[in-house]
């Protein structure tokens, strides 16, 4: 028996099987009559069994072909339900998996993640809320399917970067406070402001950290908290300054809420980066994932 068996030639089988004839099953498959008579001839010869006797003008299996015809019927079932079930696959559908930072998780992804449920309701988004490097450390071992991170401009052969925005990070406070109102402010005289700050670990707090061992200046926040929606409510209370990215804050500013401090010295932007891993098949949810992102963010 050869090695491949064609599926089009036990489709072609099955047909003349069912109509007892050559002529009437090449006519509905669409082949020329010597095509036919090619095919059965190709699977006879790799079965090596006679599938019909040709007696006259009629056509009947064997007993061998009988035999063959429900394996046959069998294969072109499974066949079927195959199709089908790439059919489904094209669709978006199962889970996706998301890291990301917890402050992209509570600002821009809320928005995106409630339009992708109502557009995709079959696929399960399961987010993880994480710092960058073990987030890149998930993604390498596939427990993620791609990555949603703010930082520096990462560059890794190993990983496809299907969106990129920059964003600055910026000082901000309260706009009743007395340093939001000030025209002026100096590194000296913000550092003499209660600070509130994300964690060391998070990557847009690295840059200032840098910046303030450079001039020999310490700082010691008065709360130190990885939930920046916490930072922002207590700066709307007017407790103090911090440093945040500005899309976690827009809408504050927007509002007069919260104001931008500007402080000359100390310029800090990083990036939203969208990733995943160069050998991570893009399944079709991911796919849809990238084009909502795609047409959001622009």
């Amino acid at each position: 028996m050869g090695e491949c068996m064609e599926l089009r030639n036990i489709i072609t089988f099955l047909r003349i099987a069912e109509l007892q004839s050559f002529t009437k099953a090449a006519k509905q498959l669409g082949y020329n009559q010597s095509t036919v008579t090619v095919q059965i001839k190709q699977l006879e010869d790799e079965l090596n069994i006679r599938l019909f006797d040709r007696i006259g003008k009629n056509i009947r299996l064997t007993e061998k072909g009988t035999e063959f015809f429900g394996y046959a019927n069998e294969i072109a079932t499974i066949a079927e339900k195959s199709k089908k079930i790439a059919v489904k696959q094209s669709k978006p559908m199962g889970k996706v998996r998301i890291g990301m930072l917890e402050s992209l998780a509570m600002s821009i992804f809320p928005e995106i993640l409630y339009k992708f449920h109502k557009l995709y309701p079959d696929v399960e988004t399961l987010v993880k809320t994480e710092a960058t490097f073990p987030l890149f450390d998930m993604l390498n071992h596939n427990e993620l399917d791609m990555l949603f991170i703010f930082d520096k401009r990462y560059y890794n052969n190993e990983w496809i970067r299907i969106y990129e925005k920059e964003y600055d990070v910026v000082f901000v406070a309260s706009s009743k406070s007395d340093i939001a109102n000030k025209s002026s402010v100096s590194i000296d005289e913000l550092l003499k402001e209660p600070f509130m700050l994300t964690e060391k670990n998070v990557s847009y707090r690295a840059p200032f950290d840098e910046y303030l061992s450079t001039i020999n200046k310490t700082l010691t926040p008065f709360l130190e908290i990885g939930n920046t929606e916490t930072i922002i409510y207590f700066l709307k209370k007017g407790m103090g300054v911090s440093l945040l990215p500005y899309y976690t804050v827009k809408e504050s500013i927007e509002t007069k809420e919260l104001s931008i401090i500007d402080i000359k010295e100390c310029k800090i932007n990083m990036y939203i980066q969208i990733l995943y891993h160069r050998n991570k098949w893009k399944t079709p949810q991911m796919q849809a994932l990238e084009e909502l992102i795609s047409k959001e963010l622009s």
